[in-house]
């Protein structure tokens, strides 16, 4: 009878150790929302193809700080992430250029300024969403691994 139990208990912490140790080697194969530099590609569902002084893109800090380019104009402002895995974005402000074809650069502004509240990270691509509605779509890039 004691042999049965102790192979049991022997049993049992194999199949502890090796859960945790598969827990533990599981890999994202998703892009992290800091250190990440999100390059726009969509917005309100439609494709952004036209050519840019600099391609908008938007980067998050680990001290809620977000920053980026519209396209001509540098934006900041800031965003929080809640424990139901919400995002809210509050943009601030940005630089004053004028530059040529900037209605990309104005419904960008619009969209930063929209209740955003979703966030989902797919692999090297971001979509922010308010409620249902795709609000943008960015592709992303590991700064950490640009030379």
């Amino acid at each position: 009878m004691k042999k049965c139990v102790y192979s049991l208990m022997a049993l049992a912490l194999i199949l502890v150790c090796c859960c945790k140790t598969s827990k533990k080697n599981v890999k994202s194969d998703n892009l992290p929302l800091i250190g990440t530099q999100w390059n726009l590609v969509a917005l309100d569902g439609k494709e952004i193809t036209k050519e840019f002084a600099l391609r908008p893109f938007i980067t998050f800090d680990s001290a809620g700080a977000i920053q980026g380019n519209l396209g001509c104009n540098s934006f900041f402002g800031t965003y929080e992430i809640n424990k139901k895995h919400k995002m809210t974005l509050e943009y601030q402000g940005s630089t004053k250029r004028l530059c040529n074809k900037m209605d990309v650069e104005k419904q960008l502004i619009s969209a930063l300024k929209q209740d955003v509240n979703l966030f989902q990270i797919r692999g090297n691509e971001l979509i922010l969403s308010a409620g249902e509605k795709e609000v943008m779509r960015f592709e992303g890039v590991d700064l950490s691994k640009v030379e």
